[in-house]
């Protein structure tokens, strides 16, 4: 009798079993790369803003007021559309004294690390920042803990 050639169903369990975790651990790997790429988007984003601002208050009369605002600043719209994430993982505050804009921050939230941020303000500060920092009420990216920060 002639054995027939091919493969056992158990073999092709096998087979597609070891595709499958490879597959999983390729996956992992590539989605850990693309949101390394998201937090570079939000580092370089909101670098841009430094500048923004200070052409923001050269042009309003020595003032950050409105600067925080989409609908008043295009610098802000164009980098919070750019910035791939939640509204509630992106802030831009302005500091008002006297109905004076005297300072602004804004931060973002990173994918890689959830619990940190991004931080820029108008000192020129760049920062990584606990997340939890991240608030409306930021207005500075100077934090306890935070080294080498223009307060």
């Amino acid at each position: 009798m002639e054995k027939i050639k091919g493969f056992t169903l158990i073999e092709m369990l096998v087979a597609i079993a070891i595709i499958v975790i490879l597959a999983s651990v390729a996956l992992y790997s590539v989605t850990k790369y693309i949101d390394k790429g998201r937090d570079a988007t939000i580092k370089g984003r909101l670098v841009t803003l430094v500048t923004a601002g200070e052409l923001w208050y050269d042009r309003n009369n020595s003032s950050y007021a409105s600067f925080c605002d989409p609908n008043l600043s295009i610098a802000v719209k164009i980098v919070w559309d750019e910035i791939p994430s939640a509204t509630a993982d992106k802030h831009c505050n302005i500091k008002i004294t006297n109905n004076v804009g005297v300072a602004w921050a804004a931060c973002a939230r990173f994918f890689v690390y959830p619990d940190k941020a991004f931080c820029v303000d108008n000192k020129g500060n760049q920062k990584e920042i606990n997340n939890s920092d991240c608030t409306v009420a930021t207005t500075n990216c100077c934090f306890a803990g935070v080294a080498n920060c223009i307060p």
